[in-house]
């Protein structure tokens, strides 16, 4: 059997798919063409587009009642005001009338109005369409309910079918990628540095002397004329030392240069003789004696030339360097001459160098010459080689060397301990711990001792070796030495946090008959923010200021605020002190760790802010909108007003619980207004005092005017009763984030105690829990004390906020609107007005540090949480702050907003609510 009878049943039908085969690949380059013009035109019409918008100029006014469109362009024209505005052409009008309307509410209305009084007489084009428009409007209208052209359209809504098929090959494809960028979230500790002392040490002066230039041979020598001068001889010094009629005698000496570059000139100043004589260098004649040469040989008297010939050029080179004097004597004589050189001594120098015999041996000198060490403390030269005047002859280069020409002796002048001393000698007892000072204050006396282990457990040693970054060091005791006796440094031991963000990319193919659909065939350039992080951040920072608005009244009887003071993210004065030596310190400024958690603050900040966020969408007749306006206010001007907040909760109780049922009577039949007032309220203060503990619940919570929680931070009977209120008896309160930012540092107060030292008084407790909350800035350091001019007693100064958030906002703006935070000795933390927040140019704000801590505190959503996170229940639905059911309430689940609104709209007829409004709007136009 052949193979072709195999394919013999089947040919007729391979034979038609090879022919439409054929015809699908030969048509194949006309479609990818076709295609091709197709995403070009798309292309081209995007190009157009942007040429467009590019080229456009907005019209200029020429200041002589017209405009000119396009300006600068070839399609530049010039049109009249009062073609556009006819009332810019009455005498009584002028276009500046046109500008005060803006923002003028009340104005533009009253200007409408006499407008359309205007144009219900005026004989105008203007005028003939205004009344063509009103006239229309009252004539009857037909129902289009039933026209042709709306029921061809309601027909395609209602069948979508077909239209769907030509879509069909349509997709969209949206591609997101996760991104991240590295924010520090800074974490400042403070430490206390003071220099080490010895108490005995060494200081040796080590000097080296070149030698100038030395003698070699002959009759002559050298001296010293002073600092940086040298005299040089040729011949022996005396009188009538030679005998003879009329005999020559001559004197020749070598002198050999060392170093000429710091010889700076040389002058033959001197030649003596009795009774002829010649100088000669290097066998030249150099200067003849005033009595010439030859001649009487007896003069019968002794000559002295001051010739000052400059013979520099003879020392400009180093080698021997040869001098020869000729004296012509008759009977008895003499002959001698002397050069001066002038010369560099700095150029001999070559060491130069104080060296101790410790490495803070510099410290023990100066603590003695600053007089803060105990009485015997001694500082002495023992060798010093200079005479009365101050000056020495090097033993070894024969070169006068002065105090002056020294480098300065270690120790200050006051000691009179010269540059030229060669050994200093020092000792002494000085302590900078200051053991046995005592202080007294709000928490008792208390005196300086050493710590028990024999080191502290803190200092600037060990933050270096945790890697901390240095930040900065501000020294509070400098003395006549210069020396830093005391200074404080900042470091920064805080976390590299990575701020999540996702970069979305949304594509649409389509490979069916209909083409260049949403971005297929154009490239969209988004102008809108892709930065969730940033916006995250600047909402929180608008909820946070409707949370943290303080302002004055203008009159406290009637509650009048005067809104010219009002200020958002106002803050505090706090101080600590750091008392004693590195040793001995006393540091009430530490902040012990894991005794508060900032995560935990930073939830309560965020559920309040959601809470508020709800309650204040609601109308404001609302009455528990009111009750939660009081809880705004200061308890202290609120009054009674507290006592009686829960009790006005029931109106909007539906909004919370997130319900359909829009009546009280419903909420009341189902309990929930009795779980909000007692399960809801009893389950938040169980948690607070759990947390937290008795001063913490306290704060908040009261039960029948009493407090609600027993030693052990349990409810009190009372309270379990469900007597448990917010505010009331001792409980305190007041703005919002006041209220929270109280309670959550007025409770560590113990905790804190346990952790730092017993010497440190209860409002530095407070301090130390802010500062971990990172909630304070730090303005600085001064000395409020002070021990033989030590300073003993430093103050560390701060302005403390409400959160995290307001303390960046008030360092981030305060620059900009040229506000500072005072010193620290006079802090000044004020807030920033609500007038001058609109100078506020907000791209310059940077609030990574915020976003670092919500990251850091798990508040920030990543690629792998946002799909739980950021979901419609999780935000809206049983997952919201604002579920009754999280607090133990007797409820069926808080619905999402879809469901709600879906429910509320149940049986909503909403085409004859659309045929009611339409009727509406036409009856809204001018009778």
């Amino acid at each position: 059997m052949g193979i072709w009878t195999l394919f013999e049943p089947h040919r007729w039908f391979t034979q038609a798919l090879s022919a439409v085969l054929c015809v699908t690949l030969a048509w194949t380059p006309f479609g990818l063409s076709w295609a091709d013009a197709i995403q070009a035109a798309g292309s081209d019409g995007q190009q157009l587009g942007q040429q467009i918008v590019g080229g456009f100029e907005f019209p200029t006014d020429t200041g002589s009642g017209s405009l000119t469109l396009n300006p600068g362009t070839s399609q530049e024209s010039a049109i009249s005001i009062g073609t556009l505005f006819p009332d810019t052409n009455s005498a009584s009008t002028s276009a500046s009338d046109f500008a005060n309307l803006y923002g003028n509410n009340p104005g533009t209305i009253a200007a409408g109005l006499n407008a359309q009084t205007t144009l219900n007489g005026e004989s105008s084009f203007t005028g003939e369409a205004y009344r063509t428009l009103i006239d229309n409007s009252h004539q009857s209208h037909p129902d289009l309910r039933n026209d042709a052209v709306w029921n061809a359209g309601d027909q395609v809504f209602a069948d979508f079918t077909p239209w769907a098929h030509s879509f069909s090959d349509c997709t969209t494809v949206t591609t997101q990628t996760e991104t991240s960028h590295s924010v520090q979230v800074p974490d400042y500790q403070l430490c206390l540095r003071q220099p080490t002392v010895p108490q005995s040490c060494t200081a040796t002066h080590q000097v080296n002397v070149e030698t100038l230039l030395s003698f070699v041979s002959g009759n002559g020598g050298m001296s010293s004329c002073g600092s940086g001068c040298m005299d040089l001889y040729v011949g022996r010094v005396g009188d009538n030392y030679w005998s003879a009629d009329c005999g020559i005698f001559s004197w020749e000496v070598t002198y050999n240069v060392l170093h000429p570059e710091a010889i700076i000139s040389a002058t033959l100043e001197d030649v003596e003789f009795d009774d002829h004589a010649r100088v000669y260098y290097g066998g030249n004649l150099i200067y003849t004696g005033s009595t010439g040469w030859g001649g009487s040989c007896e003069l019968s008297n002794s000559w002295v030339d001051h010739p000052n010939r400059d013979v520099t050029y003879a020392f400009n080179s180093t080698g021997n360097k040869v001098f020869k004097q000729e004296t012509m004597v008759g009977g008895n004589g003499e002959g001698y001459s002397r050069i001066r050189l002038r010369y560099d001594l700095s150029k001999l120098i070559t060491q130069d160098q104080w060296s101790w015999s410790g490495p803070n041996c510099q410290n023990l000198a100066n603590a003695i010459t600053d007089g803060i060490c105990h009485a015997g403390s001694q500082l002495s030269c023992t060798s010093d080689p200079a005479n009365a005047s101050g000056c020495y002859v090097d033993p070894t280069s024969q070169v006068m060397v002065c105090g002056t020409d020294l480098a300065q002796a270690p120790v200050a002048s006051s000691t009179g301990i010269r540059n030229t001393c060669m050994n200093i000698q020092s000792s002494g007892h000085c302590d900078l711990n200051q053991y046995g000072q005592c202080w007294t204050d709000t928490a008792g006396t208390h005196c300086l001792e050493p710590p028990a282990n024999g080191s502290p457990s803190k200092t600037c040693a060990s933050l270096e070796t945790q890697g901390c970054s240095f930040i900065k060091s501000q020294c509070t005791s400098v003395l006549a030495s210069g020396t830093c006796w005391d200074s404080v440094d900042t470091y920064d031991c805080g976390q590299t946090v990575g701020i999540p963000g996702i970069q979305s990319n949304t594509q649409q193919q389509c490979a069916g008959p209909i083409r260049c659909m949403g971005e297929d065939c154009i490239t969209v350039n988004r102008t809108q923010s892709q930065d969730f992080s940033k916006a995250v951040a600047l909402l929180n920072s608008a909820q946070q200021m409707a949370m943290d608005l303080h302002c004055d009244y203008a009159n406290a009887d009637l509650q009048q605020k005067d809104p010219t003071t009002c200020q958002v993210f106002q803050g505090k004065p706090a101080s600590c002190k750091m008392v004693g030596g590195a040793l001995s310190l006393v540091d009430c400024c530490e902040t012990p760790s894991g005794a508060m958690g900032l995560g935990r603050y930073i939830d309560l900040l965020i559920a309040t802010s959601q809470m508020d966020s709800a309650v204040m969408a609601m109308d404001s007749t609302s009455a528990f909108r009111g009750a939660w306006e009081t809880m705004r206010t200061p308890l202290t001007l609120a009054g009674d007003a507290w006592n009686s907040f829960q009790a006005d909760f029931a109106s909007g109780v539906n909004n919370l619980v997130g319900t359909d049922m829009l009546s009280t009577s419903d909420i009341a039949s189902k309990g929930l207004l009795d779980s909000l007032k007692g399960e809801l309220m009893k389950s938040v203060a169980e948690w607070i005092g759990q947390t937290f503990g008795q001063a913490a619940g306290n704060a908040l919570f009261s039960a029948g005017g009493k407090a609600a929680f027993d030693a052990a931070g349990n409810l009190t009977p009372a309270a379990q009763s469900g007597g448990v209120q917010l505010g009331g008896g001792a409980a305190v309160a007041g703005q919002l984030l006041s209220t929270l930012m109280t309670a959550y540092t007025v409770v560590m107060i113990i905790i804190m105690i346990i952790q730092i030292v017993y010497s440190c008084e209860e409002p530095e407790y407070e301090l130390a829990a802010k500062k971990q909350l990172k909630v304070c800035t730090d303005l600085g350091t001064y000395c409020e004390s002070k021990v033989a001019d030590v300073c003993w007693v430093r103050k560390e100064s701060y302005c403390c906020y409400n959160s995290p958030l307001a303390r960046i906002l008030n360092e981030q703006i305060k620059p900009q609107l040229g506000m500072d935070f005072g010193t620290p000795e006079s802090p000044v933390c004020t807030g920033i007005k609500v007038s001058d927040l609109d100078r506020v140019d907000w791209t310059q704000v940077n609030l990574d540090e915020w976003l670092g801590i919500l990251a850091q505190t798990g508040h920030l959503p990543t690629a792998a949480n946002a799909a739980s996170m950021l979901n419609l229940d999780q935000l809206t639905g049983t997952g919201s702050r604002l579920n009754p059911q999280k607090y133990g309430a007797a409820s069926s689940g808080r619905q999402d907003t879809l469901t709600r609104t879906q429910g509320r709209m149940t049986d909503l007829d909403v085409p004859t609510v659309k045929r009611q409004s339409e009727l509406e709007g036409w009856g809204m136009g001018p009778q």
